[in-house]
């Protein structure tokens, strides 16, 4: 197959996505609608429009001309947008067929109730597509809301890759890197972003320290807001727990994300809005336990005190209150760690849900 993916080519999602198909031996072109500073995978021409013009009120006018004509000169089987904004609306401006469209989170659970503009464009892009594969079933339900047709509508996860992300003994020189020394470890998942509110985080570590003075925190700045990492340190450093917090920012590759996950006991992802967390899936299928944001998309995958814990959004005392509980009760921990492998096992297989969308796409082509 000759594919035309439509994303943006810094996120770790994109970069497993191309690969599985190059590695398949079809033939990928990436159109990048997002600055990038790493290199491809292998195999995958990538055409990045930020080269072309990158002035934010004039951008789109002109990347969806330039997206049209180069889709033409392309003459892929198929054309694939990853998340319904941004990239959908070049791949429906784009007006090639068969068109796929994949919404991942915030493009329908937040975008489209910030203004009525959003919420148009989501409309014209779901319209425009001839399928629509959402990772959550809160997204598909949100799809539905929009008009699409069920028909024309499934839930297709990411899926884990269980070669890599899978339970195993932490990394002792990972632990001395990091100078974790030998108290229980907990793990903020998720980028240092708004929506993901690491303050509540940063809030919550000297409540839990209070309670378990040898608890190290590891939080991953691969992704994030300058002034909102400097809140976050100025927070923990006023609090007098800087000490017990350790900064890792980009990392390889899969296994490095491995091998940090194996260092946790318990992580933490507490955002506003969330589709299908991969990060929490991947720290299940390592054994990590959780504690989430209560959250639909959530409880789709993880059930309250049988794989992790759920707590209010923005509730910085129940987070520490959850965080304190898992550390202090290993009993209730490994019960949670052990269904959360299983779980994973049974229902997030990366192989089985990359190869349903290969299928996905065959169909497609084949309507065509």
């Amino acid at each position: 197959m000759r594919l035309c993916i439509i994303a943006n080519p810094e996120s770790i999602h994109t970069r497993r996505w191309v690969r599985y198909f190059v590695e398949r031996g079809d033939e990928v072109h990436l159109i990048g609608e997002h600055a990038t500073w790493q290199v491809p995978p292998a195999g995958v021409v990538l055409h990045d429009l930020t080269r072309l013009v990158n002035v934010r009120k004039v951008r789109y006018i002109a990347w969806a001309l330039a997206v049209r004509q180069l889709v033409r000169e392309i003459h892929p089987d198929l054309l694939h947008a990853h998340q319904v904004a941004s990239a959908g609306w070049l791949g429906a401006a784009a007006g090639w067929h068969p068109f796929l469209v994949t919404a991942w989170g915030s493009d329908l659970l937040l975008g489209t109730r910030r203004s009525w503009a959003q919420r148009q464009l989501a409309r014209w892009v779901l319209r425009r597509a001839d399928y629509v594969t959402c990772v959550s079933e809160e997204l598909a339900r949100q799809a539905r809301l929009l008009g699409v047709d069920p028909a024309w509508l499934e839930v297709v996860p990411w899926g884990v890759d269980a070669e890599v992300f899978r339970p195993g003994p932490p990394s002792e020189a990972w632990r001395e890197q990091l100078g974790l020394g030998e108290g229980p470890v907990v793990l903020s998942l998720r980028a240092i972003r708004p929506v993901y509110n690491p303050l509540v985080i940063a809030r919550a570590i000297p409540l839990v320290q209070a309670q378990v003075p040898t608890a190290q925190f590891i939080v991953r700045t691969y992704s994030y807001d300058p002034s909102l990492l400097d809140e976050f340190r100025t927070i923990v450093e006023a609090a007098g727990v800087a000490s017990a917090v350790r900064y890792v920012g980009d990392l390889p590759d899969d296994r490095a994300i491995a091998e940090l996950y194996r260092l946790a006991d318990v992580a933490v992802s507490v955002p506003s809005s969330d589709g299908t967390p991969q990060s929490v899936l991947e720290a299940l299928a390592c054994g990590v336990v959780p504690v989430l944001s209560d959250l639909p998309t959530l409880r789709e995958w993880v059930r309250h005190e049988e794989e992790g814990l759920f707590v209010p959004v923005n509730d910085t005392a129940a987070l520490a209150t959850a965080v304190v509980r898992l550390l202090n009760d290993a009993a209730l921990r490994e019960r949670l760690r052990t269904q959360g492998i299983a779980l994973v096992g049974r229902r997030a297989d990366r192989r089985m849900w990359m190869e349903h969308s290969a299928g996905i796409y065959r169909r497609l082509i084949g309507c065509m």
